[in-house]
């Protein structure tokens, strides 16, 4: 074997060592219940990890769950015992570590949407009747009511990065949470709410979180059947029919309106990446002595 195809062999071998290590597409993440029920486990469901409790138990992370990618943070809404809700943020790497929470008012339970783009939130908030209203949220400030949307909007909320549209998923006519709605926000006289269509039969409650898959141009949100067993399925904008069930198990209970993609964390090379570079590195020090010695110096070059 020459020394050329020496390297070329031990570069294949490094380059497979770097693309298994490199980062993986977006994870998916969501909120959980507890122990006791309070959804405030913020966990990775694609793919499955772990997840970590927020909080000490007396707020619950109900309102919605988004990332904005201009300051790397999650976003989601808190609610207490009493409907009070507030915003707060963390990273992915230390989701424990909550920024102070800012007051919002009552009753935001329908969903947080970032348009990262101009680093914009938006967040449902309904009041006691269900009437929900759509809200631009300040990081600083608080919220800002934008438009009435109707009765019963509790399933979700989602920038779509494609059309600069926000969805919604809300009630259907038996308060079953499946009817999708677009939020046209650059409408004439502010945001005009429409009524698309209804997912799948009634028998799923769609008030698990909804995203938006830049990648694959669908939707992804988490469905419950009526003993909380949450699952994950996808659908566009082209009708009921696009509804397809992902074949993706979550758990029982994410019932919390909060679903987001976000960059993976960046990965630790695994045993096997190791193992993989220390045998490549005495081929390296193997050719590079055979490229040295079979190179001839100019001082050495015969006359």
């Amino acid at each position: 074997m020459n020394v050329r195809t020496g390297w070329r062999i031990v570069g294949f071998w490094v380059l497979s060592l770097l693309v298994g290590t490199a980062h993986a597409a977006d994870s998916l993440y969501a909120f959980g219940p507890d122990g006791d029920g309070v959804g405030r486990v913020f966990t990775q469901v694609v793919p499955s990890a772990p997840g970590v409790a927020l909080g000490d138990g007396s707020v619950a992370f109900n309102g919605g769950l988004t990332y904005l990618a201009s300051d790397q943070r999650f976003y989601a809404i808190q609610n207490d015992a009493y409907g009070n809700s507030a915003l707060t943020s963390f990273t992915a790497a230390a989701p424990s570590a909550l920024s102070t929470p800012l007051a919002l008012g009552t009753g935001f339970y329908g969903g947080l949407a970032a348009d990262s783009g101009s680093s914009t939130l938006y967040a449902v908030a309904s009041d006691s009747f269900g009437a929900s209203t759509l809200y631009r949220i300040d990081t600083s400030s608080g919220a800002v009511a934008l438009t009435a949307l109707g009765l019963g909007f509790y399933g979700g909320l989602v920038f779509d990065s494609a059309d600069g549209d926000l969805y919604a998923v809300g009630a259907d006519d038996f308060g079953v949470q499946r009817r999708v709605s677009r939020i046209d926000l650059g409408a004439a006289g502010g945001p005009a709410v429409s009524t698309l269509f209804d997912l799948g039969d009634g028998s799923l409650g769609f008030q698990g979180g909804l995203a938006f898959d830049a990648l694959a141009q669908r939707f992804v949100v988490i469905g419950n059947d009526a003993f909380a067993q949450s699952a994950l399925y996808a659908f566009t904008t082209l009708g009921a029919a696009s509804l397809v069930d992902l074949a993706t198990p979550v758990g029982v209970g994410f019932v919390n309106v909060g679903l987001a993609f976000a960059p993976a964390v960046a990965a630790v090379p695994e045993p096997a990446s190791i193992v993989l570079l220390a045998g490549a590195m005495p081929l390296l020090l193997l050719f590079s002595r055979r490229a040295r010695a079979g190179r001839v110096e100019p001082s050495r070059q015969p006359s």
